[in-house]
């Protein structure tokens, strides 16, 4: 969902809301790799996101931030190289998972036939589909739904034929608040055809990000309360890391590819609680289903 890396109101929201879902539960490793704290993690975003995504997606260092991820997309569309419609008679299917206000929708809207967004917040969802019906596209052409890949009992919405063998999966800002990016991955390239792309845009592990690691601990405050802390999610992802979550998912090896963006973001000192603000590098990475 998220075009945003929310940092520190997240990240304590997150906390608050699963010590409460474990504090009944003994927080030993069956726990922890289990669907039940997958889900728990999904669950808390959705809840956050419902009520406040809105209000954050309009504060001024997210659409500087949103801008950046824009001019990322253009820049690399090429690169990106989604299938053309007239490489085949099927439409060109995309994905948006995780898409927010639906910002990676509006910039590949010309490169896919049927465009479909898939968010855990029903808020965000809303979202989405109002800005596409203010630009008068139709539903046929892009609608977002409320869905998580990870969650099997609750997936009828993203069950149809739109939501799989799709030439494009983006997701964009939303990795590193998986409760297992792994497994996410793994969903996401079974719903891409054979020879489709999955693109990944997320922060990147950077000098910027460990200068002052131990004050901000990468603008993600987390008391040790619970052994779960450190899975709630991986707050930023190396090239290394990116490649073996993609060999991981089951992606082709010769078309893994990792591309920094050309400049930093700035998140401001009111969200990361850190005097003067944190600048952090992100990245684009692809890579096909054989």
């Amino acid at each position: 969902m998220l075009l945003i890396c929310l940092q520190e109101s997240l990240r304590e929201y997150l906390c608050e809301c699963l010590h409460e879902c474990l504090r009944d539960v003994s927080a030993n490793a069956s726990y922890i790799n289990s669907g039940k704290f997958r889900y728990s993690v999904g669950e808390t975003n959705r809840k956050f996101w419902d009520e406040k995504g809105k209000i954050l997606f309009a504060q001024e260092w997210a659409l500087t931030l949103s801008e950046q991820v824009r001019d990322c997309l253009r820049s690399n569309v090429d690169w990106i190289a989604i299938r053309k419609s007239a490489d085949n008679k099927t439409p060109v299917k995309m994905i948006d998972y995780a898409c927010g206000n639906g910002i990676v929708s509006q910039d590949l809207f010309d490169f896919a036939d049927v465009i479909r967004g898939v968010d855990t917040s029903d808020a965000m969802v809303e979202l989405y589909n109002d800005q596409a019906r203010q630009s008068d596209i139709a539903p046929e052409r892009m609608h977002a739904v409320r869905g998580n890949f990870l969650d099997s009992s609750n997936n009828d919405a993203i069950a149809g034929p739109d939501f799989h063998e799709a030439d494009a999966i983006i997701m964009s800002m939303a990795l590193h608040h998986s409760g297992d990016p792994q497994a996410m991955l793994s969903k996401i390239v079974d719903r891409l055809r054979t020879n489709g792309v999955l693109v990944l845009i997320d922060w990147m592990d950077s000098a910027l990000d460990h200068a002052g690691a131990s004050s901000h601990a990468h603008g993600h405050r987390i008391e040790d309360k619970s052994d779960a802390n450190h899975t709630i999610s991986k707050t930023s992802f190396s090239a290394g890391d990116i490649k073996q979550l993609f060999l991981g998912a089951g992606c082709d090896p010769d078309t893994v590819d990792f591309r920094p963006y050309k400049e930093a973001s700035h998140i401001p000192e009111s969200v990361t609680k850190v005097k003067g603000g944190v600048n952090r590098m992100f990245f684009i990475a692809k890579a096909k289903k054989p």
